[in-house]
């Protein structure tokens, strides 16, 4: 069975699972696993970029926001935000005074940058993976496998066979870790650089 659409992925669960009489459970166990995965991996495919027009020193996170990656204030001269903690934020700045930002944080659907300003914000994040019901998406594209292995995890523990759910969610398990490591290494892995005067 191809790996190419959709319907062939659902397709292939019904195989593996030897039903057909599960046509709407199928998609639910799709989205199940998209939804451990979601939470499970933060790597390059899932980073973009978009720029954030704060208001009064607040902006709102895009949507599908899984994680920030950096923030840099667009002002001149450029320069990248450090995060805080929210309470770090608020006892270092009670007040609402306006210039440069240092520090950010992120509350709710909120990033907060202080001191305040409403300077652009380049804000590079990990997104959610688009869901594969509405396009083919770089997860299914380049690991059919998980999303396979994940879906008969899901659908197995629903149909409470339970031993067969294990082996399942134990080869989803080792692909999200192959996935990680190839993030891992085309990052440069335990690279040191060293900055600065060197004795």
């Amino acid at each position: 069975m191809a790996f190419t659409t959709y319907a062939e992925l659902k397709a292939s669960i019904a195989d593996y699972l030897a039903r057909s009489d599960l046509t709407t459970q199928i998609i639910d166990y799709i989205t199940l696993f998209e939804a451990v995965a979601a939470r499970r991996m933060k790597v390059r495919p899932m980073e973009t970029s978009t720029n954030l027009t704060p208001t009064a020193g607040v902006a709102t996170l895009p949507a599908g926001y899984l994680g920030w990656r950096r923030v840099t204030w667009t002002g001149s001269p450029r320069r990248d935000l450090t995060y805080v903690h929210p309470s770090i934020l608020q006892m270092t700045y009670p007040d609402s005074s306006t210039g440069t930002p240092n520090d950010f944080t992120i509350e709710g659907a909120s990033l907060k940058v202080r001191p305040v300003s409403d300077t652009v914000l380049e804000f590079d994040y990990f997104a959610k993976t688009a869901a594969v019901s509405s396009s083919l998406n770089w997860l299914y594209t380049n690991h059919p496998d998980a999303y396979l292995f994940g879906s008969l995890a899901e659908a197995y523990a629903m149909l409470k066979d339970f031993d067969t759910a294990v082996i399942w969610k134990i080869r989803r398990d080792a692909v999200f870790q192959e996935i990680s490591d190839l993030n891992f290494n085309e990052q440069g892995g335990l690279q040191i650089r060293v900055v600065g005067a060197t004795p």
